[in-house]
């Protein structure tokens, strides 16, 4: 019998990890908005991380591909993949080269990713190149001027230092250290965030790079900030509170939320 119950106990402290969108308020609404938002058949999911949306799209009935570059990532994304029975293409490589033809794409998600890329306009020209014709992309983007600030200037620069975060990324990502020195770790440029984003400034950005923005929602408003200090005090985020803060941020200006889920299409032109 307590067997059985400790079993049961894995089970869910295993799902609640690799699929937070089964039990928490936020991450269920990421999966809607970005999943009703796909089109086509073919999704690219491109800095997959643990791989619970992937695994959402392949259940709606997308043909997915997954791509991140940690190999800690990898490894889970794998382990969630074999546990649902995912017929889902994984691998490890960077959205600064993918390993695709053209047109190889109907949608991408790339769900908080492109603020950890020091080249956003090389990532963004290798989406563009694989997506087809009218191809859609969806972005999830902290905003610079508020979470984005405290996340680099707060967790980066007063609580973590070089040193820390080098360990940090060696340890959990699995990186070694000529990788960890290529992604430019130095105070100055934090190897969290490597960008910074406002509205105006993503706006511009992807129409330099092809793309015509059809939707932008705002995505939290104090939980980002919550669930770090959560996240320090070991425990889990308030579902209730989840709740209360998504209503916030629906009425809140687009430059108080804390993110945007963007859903943006490949222009012809």
């Amino acid at each position: 019998m307590i067997a059985e119950e400790n079993r049961a106990n894995l089970s869910l402290g295993l799902q609640r990890f690799y699929q937070p969108h089964l039990f928490f308020p936020s991450e269920k609404r990421i999966r809607d908005l970005v999943i009703s938002n796909l089109k086509g058949s073919r999704v690219l999911d491109a800095g997959c991380g643990k791989g619970w949306l992937s695994v959402c799209a392949w259940e709606e009935g997308f043909d997915v591909y997954s791509l991140d570059i940690a190999r800690n990532e990898i490894k889970e994304s794998s382990f969630i993949f074999k546990q649902r029975n995912a017929s889902i293409e994984l691998m490890r490589t960077s959205l600064l080269g993918l390993p695709f033809s053209d047109s190889s794409f109907d949608s991408i998600m790339c769900i908080n990713v492109l603020e950890h890329i020091s080249d956003t306009e090389l990532a963004l020209s290798e989406m563009n190149r694989v997506l087809r014709k009218d191809g859609r992309l969806i972005l999830v983007i902290p905003n610079g001027l508020t979470f984005g600030l405290f996340y680099d200037k707060f967790v980066y620069k007063i609580i973590a230092t070089k040193t820390i975060l080098s360990h940090v990324y060696e340890t959990s990502f699995s990186l070694s250290k000529h990788e960890i020195s290529m992604l430019n770790l130095n105070e100055e440029k934090p190897i969290g965030h490597h960008q910074q984003f406002t509205i105006a400034g993503i706006r511009k950005l992807l129409v330099e790079h092809g793309f015509k923005v059809v939707n932008m929602v705002n995505c939290w408003f104090l939980l980002p900030y919550l669930r770090s200090f959560w996240t320090l005090l070991g425990r889990e985020s308030v579902s209730t509170f989840e709740r209360f803060d998504n209503r916030i941020a629906g009425y809140a200006p687009s430059n108080l939320a804390a993110e945007w889920v963007i859903v943006c299409e490949k222009s012809l032109g």
